[in-house]
């Protein structure tokens, strides 16, 4: 087994420790009994070591203590620290704060566990601690020390031999992790994820991202971790791999030997499980390993032998054991963990430390903002910086090397691109040509795809870690966006450069796109809350908006079309609200109420404060439904989210005279009807519903003999009316005027003082509105004194005399299913040779 001079150099120092020792203990020790020196616990270790090497040394203290440890060692002169020599007491006193860090170095480097970071200086601190105060009483550690300094290189010829005990973990054959050079540093967010999946419900859990990011030694990690772990539930840890390249600063070359099928790489496993050579069938060999067997099963490199018979295996694997996998390319039937790029002071810190450690002095003498500017131009790949000061170390230029990773490109990224359909090239190349985030809707509307076409390409291209997801807070939803990675865009350029033809076509096709935002755009600003206006929050909403305008084009010819593009328009773009919008309307003028009411409700979630949204919902609650109370919830909403607008002062005027609550009604519809800013047309509508309030108000108040409530409501409708130019009057008008003047001469008829002198006045001005202008002296006001239902007809009486009428006769034909004796209408009289008629009847106590 090779190992790094990490490694190596941390062996040197802990034997060289050891052994000066050792040499204490016998020279300042050795006077007294064997027994007291040594426990007997200690003297059972180090016979049992003994053993297990096969030597058959005469048990005396010197033989005994060549197999002892640090710890134990370190123990014994610690217990008769009164016997010692002031220099060896000062020596021990100056490593105590070393003590912890030294034993667990030297359990990582006697049972090959992965090294960390700082374990190589941290030996050399305490080494020289040590020594401080007389070097010459640790000759031993002042050898090492010096020929580390002279010729750092002589431990490369070493062979690690440590007295310890047996290794009391499961089986397995981890290897040598790859960064035992460095230790393991960072990225502890994503060993925490991967530790947790494993031992949580996934049976196999995968490490995904670019070539060279670090997925093999953070799955190594992993498995080392779990190996110590006291809690971990695995009989058995095996490790196979099918890399088949090693990238060096010339080339990249091919490993003799690697395993090139799935059936190889299973077979490896079975080999490592059985010690058998040759199986016949591995699959069923293993699967029943590890069916009988807790056994963690670590897949390296799986994206060279991908295929159909390792899904299978994998999904055929027994409860209990479980499989960690690290490839370029997802399986889809996994818990995947995505390993991001280093972060930039972690990609310095790994630069800083392989220059120190592989003594490359060019880079050794650079200032740290140098190191942190190289550092951030490699992108955080670990790939991309060992392969670089390896460069830098074999006499490269850096700018040589940064200019030209043609090499490491095609390393991390070549034996991906072959796997990749079509659309998900066409994609590629889309996002090659026209740089920048771009949502799924955008890259349909270039490539000419449906929704399910984009979101298969997507797949592939992250599975394949060609492209970047990252996602934004819009409103009150998230946008997803996808942009090629670096390394995916150098590799591009360099290896699958877009032709001018298809860069044209991108281009004309994103100038199309432009052009149909501007358009869309345009509209909303005309009529922010028309039905048909589809608002756009940034050109990611573009070609879903293109969609929805196209749906409500076809709502009155084909209502299934329409809800497919809105169904569309929701899968390129989850977050967009307008998508659920329109469908509300489709389905409402499809009298689909209950789906209506769905799609606007989920409108809402995705836009609780967007003007339109919350009006037409509320509309729709309002006039379809018949819920004004939460109607009325959603328009002051949309009221508070924009300023003054007509159409939605109007609904909720309408909602709280649904609600029967009439002085809202008066105030909000007064308002408008006064507005110097609002179209003539809310205008008149809000003068007749104002009336309309008015006069239910004083029905209610008269029928609790509250007079002076309803003078005061009466007064209200008169104000308005005085105020008002006659242009905003329609037919309905001057006839709640005629409503208003009969309930003014009610008033002075019931009322007793103030009340019924008031009520004169009133009538006497609601007179002078309606002498204004001689088109209002037409209509007439009666009380129906006769109803023949069956035969649809009944009589009017008025002051004037008794009037015939028809139920064709009504403006609205509706009002003759609410129509009872006693209820007040007004009409146009006419005479004819039958007789008194009435003819353009409305009703005026409808509600």
């Amino acid at each position: 087994m090779s190992h790094s001079a990490t490694r190596l150099t941390c062996f040197a120092m802990i034997a060289a420790i050891e052994l000066d020792i050792r040499d204490k203990i016998l020279i300042e020790l050795g006077h007294l009994d064997m027994e007291d020196l040594i426990s007997a616990e200690q003297i059972k270790k180090s016979t049992d070591r003994m053993a297990k090497e096969g030597t058959t040394r005469a048990k005396n203290l010197s033989s005994l203590l060549s197999f002892l440890d640090f710890a134990e060692s370190y123990e014994i002169l610690q217990s008769n620290m009164n016997q010692l020599s002031q220099n060896t007491a000062q020596g021990l006193s100056n490593i105590k704060p070393y003590f912890q860090y030294i034993v667990a170095i030297r359990n990582r480097v006697a049972h090959n566990r992965p090294m960390e970071i700082d374990d190589a200086s941290t030996l050399i601190d305490a080494a020289k601690c040590l020594i401080r105060h007389n070097s010459s009483d640790w000759p031993e550690v002042q050898s090492i020390l010096d020929r580390l300094e002279n010729d750092p290189s002589f431990v490369l010829g070493l062979t690690i031999s440590l007295p310890a005990d047996p290794d009391n973990v499961p089986q397995h054959n981890l290897p040598v992790p790859d960064f035992d050079e460095t230790g393991f540093f960072g990225r502890q967010g994503e060993l925490r994820r991967i530790k947790k999946a494993i031992k949580g419900a996934y049976p196999v859990v995968s490490i995904l991202g670019d070539g060279g990011i670090g997925k093999t030694s953070i799955a190594l990690k992993a498995a080392y971790d779990l190996l110590d772990d006291p809690k971990q539930q695995f009989d058995a840890f095996v490790w196979v791999t099918a890399k088949a390249t090693v990238l060096t600063p010339n080339e990249i070359q091919r490993i003799n030997g690697a395993i090139e099928t799935s059936l190889g790489l299973i077979g490896s496993a079975a080999k490592e499980l059985s010690g058998v050579e040759y199986i016949p069938n591995p699959v069923d060999e293993v699967l029943e390993y590890m069916e009988n067997f807790r056994v963690l099963l670590i897949l390296d490199n799986l994206e060279t032998v991908l295929d159909n018979r390792l899904r299978s295996f994998l999904l055929e694997l027994p409860i209990g054991s479980k499989v960690i996998v690290t490839s370029r390319i997802g399986l889809g039937i996994e818990n995947p963990v995505q390993l991001s790029p280093l972060e930039p002071y972690e990609s310095a810190r790994l630069l800083n430390a392989l220059a120190r450690i592989r003594d490359v002095k060019q880079l050794k003498a650079l200032r740290q903002d140098d190191i942190e500017r190289l550092a951030n131009s490699m992108q955080g790949h670990p790939a991309y910086i060992r392969w670089f000061v390896a460069g830098v170390q074999a006499g490269y230029r850096p700018e040589e090397l940064l200019g030209n990773n043609e090499l490491l490109l095609d390393y991390c990224m070549s034996n991906v691109y072959e796997y990749l359909s079509d659309n998900a090239r066409a994609t590629l190349r889309s996002m090659q040509v026209l740089q920048g985030p771009k949502n799924q809707a955008e890259l349909a509307y270039l490539n000419d795809f449906t929704a399910d076409e984009i979101q298969r390409s997507l797949l592939e291209l992250i599975t394949t870690n060609f492209t970047a997801m990252t996602s934004q807070t819009s409103g009150y939803s998230l946008d997803t966006a996808y942009e090629l990675s670096d390394f995916s865009r150098q590799y591009l350029e360099k290896h699958h450069p877009a032709e001018a033809s298809v860069r044209n076509l991108f281009f004309q096709r994103n100038e199309e796109l432009r052009n149909l935002g501007i358009e869309v755009s345009a509209e909303i600003t005309t009529s922010p809350l028309a039905p048909t206006s589809v608002y756009v929050r940034n050109a990611g909403d573009y070609h879903a908006a293109g969609l929805l305008r196209r749906a409500i084009t076809d709502i009155s010819n084909d209502t299934d079309a329409a809800l497919a593009l809105c169904t569309e328009a929701q899968k390129l773009a989850p977050g967009y609200f307008e998508g659920w919008r329109v469908e509300g309307l489709v389905r409402s003028l499809a009298q689909d109420l209950s789906g209506a009411l769905a799609a606007y409700e989920r409108a809402v979630e995705l836009a609780p404060e967007n003007a339109a949204v919350l009006f037409h919902f509320g509309d729709s609650l309002l006039n379809v439904a018949g819920e004004p109370h939460r109607a009325l919830e959603l328009l002051q909403g949309a009221s508070r989210a924009t300023s003054a607008d007509s159409d939605i002062s109007g609904q909720i005027a309408w909602a709280h005279f649904c609600l029967k609550d009439y002085d809202s009604t008066i105030v909000v519809s007064s308002e408008l009807a006064k507005s110097d800013i609002a179209h003539i047309s809310h205008q008149r509508a809000a003068t007749t519903l104002a009336l309309r309030a008015v006069a239910a108000a004083i029905n209610e108040k008269i029928a609790i003999e509250d007079y002076d409530e309803a003078v005061a409501v009466l007064e209200s409708g008169v104000d308005l009316l005085e105020h008002l130019d006659s242009r905003v009057f329609t037919d309905e008008t001057v006839d709640r005027i005629l409503q208003l003047h009969n309930l003014s001469e009610d008033l002075a008829e019931k009322g007793i003082g103030y009340p019924a002198k008031q009520s004169r006045i009133f009538s006497s001005r609601l007179s002078g509105v309606l002498q204004s202008d001689q088109e209002f002296s037409t209509r007439t006001l009666g009380s129906v004194v006769a109803l023949f239902e069956d035969k649809g007809y009944g009589f009017f009486q008025c002051p004037t005399g008794k009037y015939f009428f028809h139920i064709s006769q009504f403006l609205d034909r509706s009002d003759w299913e609410f129509l009872t004796e006693g209820d007040l209408c007004t009409f146009e009289p006419s005479q004819s040779n039958k007789g008194d008629r009435a003819s353009g009847i409305r009703l005026l106590n409808r509600g």
